[in-house]
């Protein structure tokens, strides 16, 4: 698929930790992990919602488009 998230870019230009961002928005530890060091995980709307509400933030933040041919050259 084509869509990532931008979790770990997101955590690391706030100078946080994984850790922090997991206690600073309420979700399940093993979902912030797991959204850091995957980006082909995707935000379940719950989610989504927790991180904007926590940091002010619009969706298009946490989200990056990535066309199919950029996906295959990267392989």
């Amino acid at each position: 698929m084509p869509m990532r998230n931008r979790i770990k870019e997101f955590v690391d230009s706030r100078g946080i930790s994984v850790y922090q961002f997991w206690q600073e928005t309420g979700i399940s530890r093993t979902t912030a992990y797991n959204l850091y060091n995957n980006s082909a995980q995707y935000l379940g709307r719950d989610v989504m919602d927790a991180i904007c509400s926590r940091y002010n933030i619009q969706p298009d933040t946490l989200l990056k488009w990535i066309p199919a041919q950029e996906l295959n050259n990267a392989d």
